[in-house]
């Protein structure tokens, strides 16, 4: 009986550690712009294997819910951040241009065009969640609360770059839909 019990308080203590809420969203100034951003404490990461070219590979999609209030003007983007862990010499990184992005969501399909340029300064690096990667390609999308709420609330999440010569979906790896949600509580545009 001593046993059963010790087992399930061991188990009751795990499943604790499992359930840590997110990382709360925060601000960073960006003095390029001068202007606010309110980023989401943790990012979306989706990642596709890449066993056709060696084994443990993936290329990596990284999305960062991002608010930018320059002066009172409030905008939601996503910032999608790019790579793999591919030698580049077997599979060259996508090319700057290749930006299109189709996100599904619960059988939706919502398609992103990235903006001409990206509206923040990446060299922030550590508070936008960029990858610790050299081969990092950025592209920025604007999108509405009315989107970030449902990618928040969807419960089955992929993306895809049709642009790029592998248009193969990217599951979901890192799970940072409740960072979502707690970013979406503090986003204050309408």
């Amino acid at each position: 009986m001593n046993i059963r019990v010790a087992l399930i308080l061991m188990l009751t203590a795990l499943a604790a550690c499992s359930t840590t809420p997110p990382k709360p969203s925060h601000e960073i100034f960006d003095e390029q712009s001068a202007s606010t951003l309110l980023v989401a404490g943790a990012p979306l990461v989706f990642a596709r294997e890449r066993s056709d070219v060696t084994a443990h590979a993936r290329d990596y999609a990284t999305l960062v819910a991002v608010e930018i209030d320059i002066s009172g003007e409030y905008g939601q983007y996503l910032l999608l951040y790019r790579w793999s862990t591919v030698d580049r010499r077997m599979s060259p990184p996508p090319p700057a241009d290749a930006g299109k992005l189709r996100l599904y969501a619960d059988g939706r399909t919502i398609e992103l065009i990235p903006l001409a340029r990206v509206p923040v300064d990446l060299r922030q690096r550590r508070g936008l969640h960029v990858p610790a990667h050299g081969d990092v390609v950025a592209h920025a999308y604007r999108v509405d609360v009315a989107t970030l709420q449902y990618i928040a609330g969807s419960r089955d999440l992929a993306v895809r770059m049709p642009q790029e010569p592998l248009d193969t979906p990217f599951p979901l790896w890192e799970d940072g839909r409740s960072a979502l949600a707690q970013f979406l509580q503090r986003a204050v545009a309408p």
